[in-house]
Order: C-alpha cells, then structure tokens, then sequence
C-alpha cells in the first residue's frame, strides 16, 4: 500500500507539472501531431542523466518506488522525455495501473510517433483496457510499415481472433501460411477459428493437411482424435487415439485421453488399463502424469470412492519415479485422506529420506505423528528438524510439546521457551506456544508460571477453547479464583454446549463453589454427550451424586469408575467408606 500511494503521488506531481502535455491528456488515439521536443542546456542535460540512470539502476534493484521518483525528477526536467514516459508506463504496469499507463504512453507515441516499442506496448495495453479496435489499428499500421516482419503479422492475426474478428483472423494466418509454408501453430490456430464458427468440416481439412504431409508423426492424429472428441464423436476419438498408439505406443496422452473415455463409459478396468500404462511411461515428467491424477484427488469423498485405482497408480508412479520426493508426499496426503495413517507416515517418511531439508515435509510429517500420539516418535523426529530449521517456532512447539507428554518438563519448557524467541509476527503461534507452556508448567507443579503463560495466551486469543477449559479446570484443582474459573467454564459451554469435557469442567467448578444442584444438572448433560465414556467424568458425578445426598447412586458411578480402569486409591477409599473424599 505503501508504495502505491508514492506512487500515485509521484504521478499527481508529474501531471500538474507538465502543463505541455495537459492538452493530450484523454485516453484516446494518440495525436498525429508530433509535439517539438524540449531542448536542455548542458547543466539540464547532466541532472537529467543522473536522474535516469538512477532511475534504471533502481529499477533493477527492484526498487520501483525510488525508479518512479528519479522518473518523476526527470519529467520536470525534460517533460517531453518520451523514455522516461515509456520506463513510467511500465512501472505502472507492474502495479496494475494499465489506464494511467496507457495515457502515458500516448503521449510519447505523440512525442516519438515512430518507434515502435511505444507502439507495441500501447497496442497490449489497449487490449488490456478492453479497447480492442485501437489495439488493431496500432497493428495495421505497424504491419503496413514492417510488411516483412512475421512476427507483427503474427499479432495482428492474434488481435483479430482476440477480438471476435474470425474472417479477418483466418486470411491473415492465411497469409502467414503462405510466407512460413504448412505450419503446426498457424494450422491449429486456424481449426480454432474454424470450429468456433462453425465450419467443422473446415477445420477437419486443416488437421487433415499435417497429416498428409507428415504421415508418421504421431501427434497430429492425436489432434484429429481431439476434434472428434469435441464434436462428442467418441467412436472416431477413440480410432485415432488407437492411431496415435499404432504410431507411437508410448503416447501417454493417448493413453490417458482412452482411459477418460473408459471411465465415462464406466470401463473401470480398461481405464485402469490405460491408466496403468501411461504412468509406467518412464520417459514422461512426473509432472506431467500426476497433472492426469490430480482430478481424483480434489476432495476427501473423491478419494474415498477411488481409492482401489488410485493406489494402483501411485504404486505404478512410485515405481518409475523411486526419486520423486513428491510422489511419496501425495501417497502421503492419499493415504491420510483415507485415514491410514500408518501407511501415510510411511510415505513422508521415505519423502524426507530423499529431501530431508524440506520444511514443508517435516511440518506435515509431524503433524501426522501427533495423530497417531506416538510422542516418542514426535520428539525424536521434532529435534532432527530442528537441526535444519533451527529458527522454526512450530517445530519448538512440536518438540517441546512431545517432550512435555514423555514428562521430561524442564526440556519441554525450555523448547517451548525457544519457540517464543523465534515466533516472529506470528500472533496464533505465539498464543499457542503460551498456552502449552500453561500446560506443561503446571504438570510439572508450577501452577504460578502455568497460570501466567495462560493469561498471555488469552490475551493474544481470548477465545482459545483449551485454554479457558484447562485454565479454569486447574483454578479449581487449586482451589483459587473460582470466580474466574466459572466464567471461563461458562464461556466454553456457550461456545461448545454439546462438548461433555467442557461440561464436566464447568460441573466441577460449580461443584467446588458449592453449587451441588446446579452442579447435577451440568454433569448430567456431561454424561448424555457421551461423558460416560471417561472414567474421569463418571467419578465426577459420583462425587456430585454424593454431595447432592443420593449416596447409592453416586457408589453406583464410582464402582463405574473403577470398572473402566479408574486406579485412584481415592476412588477406592470413597466406595469403602461410602462417603466423598476430597483430594
């Protein structure tokens, strides 16, 4: 934003000075009246210089904001400098100001009428600016002057055909043909044109001139395999592409384009077939097979359904390409779409062995890691990427999280701790990287530094769901705030009412302010959304069971509790005594 707004300044002291050129200032076709130059003195001539070598230098610096200043400077020196317009315009280009371009061109064309770099750019920017017809005119006259010149007749063909001018399009590449003699481009061109209109049978001639004169070349009966495939012809589409295969049996587009014509016919095995064959191609780019599998692979529904086939091809490309590092990416992503994570590990896996300073790879490598809750894995691997990305945040996240679970807290911390010293401008990181430090800290007794690292998560994102639930949960194991506790409980059950977690936390906050109702009625809700899955949750309504003086029934959840593998030799006590038992 910055630099356009210089920019637009730099323009706006350009055009109020420049009083020579005011009267040319609408965006028309540029005058036939030639403005006299500007004659400098040797003192205007040297600053001018200056000015427009600084303004080339910066400009191949990249620097367009200084490129347009020393521009500006030269303007009012010289302002009728047609370079310095012509290096203006094409900065305005490069940041999509193409009107204002277009206007400054003009005006240099009016300046210097006859060159023709001036010419050629103002006739794309018309094109551009959706004035057409000027943009032809410029052509016209530009092949009128340089009647030899195939590249402008070139262009001239392209604007017509750009411009809905199929007649005057097709005798230009007419006359192209003429000069070059038969010409693949100029043919398929012409069959464009022709199809566009219409004339079919027309354009079936055109394909049918390369292969008369080149009988073996393969390719060109792929084109007329194309045209029939367009006019929904799939008999003859399918003949030619046979065609192409008697010619070239290692067309792999011809493969490709027989296998969609099976899979519209619901041939799934020949479309595997084909399938099969053009991927086992080993002198065909990677790139360009996996262009053919990408469709299959657009959504998670998409892959479910074709998930026999589509590992059948990635086995097939894994095969020819061993090492192509992003073919084991994408078996990766397939095989985590269909939730084998195991095999998807697998597949990043052998993707770092062959570019392991990949940083892309490593982050969805370990994200994979964590769904499987493999920490040990997750630590090992977070501190070799750490090795090649030691300014990384994220994985300090990783690694100092992992080590967190694996109970080595003072590592953890201090992971995490570097994490926070290379975040950077990454606001949601730095919030998360707070808020496992909450949680670390407090695991490792220090409930002080955990509830401080979770206030500055908070304030960074004060919606942050597991922050408020676990700062909350663990205010009332301490028996501190409540107040607090409870109305970040609260704030969790608004956001998530059906979350049993989140209601058994706010259940047992209300539980340790002496809410022993209310509390019921939470905990119960808990226990319908599936909290009686938890051994936790379970012995959480036993307690409150207890408190609200249904002693049997809050027995009946503890020995529950017990049963789901609840060890706590405070459970046990509690079922003895038949009484609740603070911890």
């Amino acid at each position: 934003m910055k630099i356009y707004f210089l920019l637009l300044f730099v323009l706006g002291l350009f055009f109020t000075s420049c009083s020579t050129l005011q009267k040319n200032a609408s965006i028309a076709q540029p005058s036939t009246e030639q403005i006299q130059k500007v004659q400098l003195d040797d003192i205007q001539k040297r600053k001018f210089d200056y000015f427009f070598y600084e303004a080339n230098r910066e400009k191949m610096k990249g620097d367009l904001q200084k490129s347009a200043m020393y521009l500006s400077e030269c303007l009012k020196i010289d302002p009728t400098s047609s370079a310095s317009m012509y290096e203006l315009a094409n900065i305005l280009v490069a940041s999509k100001e193409v009107v204002k371009a277009q206007g400054l061109l003009e005006r240099a064309i009016n300046i210097e009428p006859g060159n023709i770099w001036y010419r050629l750019m103002l006739a794309e920017l018309y094109q551009q600016n959706k004035l057409g017809v000027k943009a032809i005119q410029i052509y016209e006259q530009i092949v009128a002057d340089y009647p030899s010149n195939d590249e402008y007749l070139y262009g001239l063909a392209q604007l017509y055909q750009r411009n809905g001018k199929p007649n005057e399009a097709l005798s230009t590449y007419n006359k192209l043909e003429k000069r070059l003699g038969l010409n693949e481009i100029i043919v398929l061109e012409k069959e464009k044109i022709l199809l566009n209109i219409g004339k079919n049978k027309s354009a079936l001639q055109e394909l049918n001139k390369l292969t008369q004169k080149y009988p073996d070349e393969a390719r060109y009966y792929g084109y007329i395999a194309d045209y029939y495939l367009y006019l929904k012809d799939i008999p003859k589409a399918k003949e030619f592409y046979n065609v192409v295969l008697e010619k070239d049996p290692n067309n792999v587009l011809a493969y490709f384009s027989l296998g969609n014509l099976a899979l519209q016919e619901k041939d799934t095995a020949s479309f595997e077939n084909y399938y099969i064959k053009a991927l086992g191609n080993k002198t065909t780019p990677f790139d360009v097979k996996f262009q053919r599998i990408i469709p299959f692979l657009v959504d998670d529904k998409g892959i479910k359904n074709n998930k026999n086939f589509l590992e059948k091809f990635f086995a097939e490309l894994i095969n020819v390409h061993e090492f192509e590092s992003i073919a084991y990416v994408y078996q990766g992503n397939f095989y985590r779409a269909i939730q084998e994570t195991d095999k998807a590990i697998e597949s990043y896996s052998r993707a770092l062995s062959i570019e392991d300073k990949n940083e892309l790879i490593w982050q969805d490598y370990l994200l994979l890691l964590i769904d499987k809750n493999d920490f040990k894995k997750l630590y090992g691997n977070a501190q070799i990427a750490l090795s090649h990305f030691p300014e990384n945040a994220f994985f300090y996240l990783l690694a100092g999280s992992s080590a967190g679970q694996l109970e080595e807290y003072d590592i953890a911390l201090e992971l995490l701790e570097k994490g926070l010293a290379n975040v950077g401008e990454n606001r949601a990181l730095e919030a998360q990287l707070f808020a496992n430090i909450g949680d670390v800290a407090y695991s490792a007794k220090m409930p002080d530094k955990a509830f401080k690292a979770y206030d500055k998560s908070l304030k960074i994102d004060e919606l942050n769901i597991v922050v408020l639930n676990n700062y909350s949960y663990y205010l009332t194991l301490e028996n501190k705030n409540l107040d607090k506790a409870e109305r970040m409980s609260s704030k969790c059950v608004e956001m998530e009412p059906g979350n049993s977690t989140y209601l058994d936390t706010y259940a047992w906050v209300l539980f340790k302010r002496g809410r022993f109702f209310e509390a019921k009625y939470i905990i119960e809700r808990a226990i319908d959304n599936g909290g009686d899955e938890s051994e936790v949750i379970v012995e959480h309504y036993g307690d409150i069971l207890a408190k609200n003086g249904d002693m049997d029934k809050a027995v009946q959840q503890w020995k529950k509790s017990l049963e789901m593998g609840n060890s706590s030799e405070v459970l046990k006590k509690k079922i003895e005594t038949r009484e609740y038992i603070e911890e």
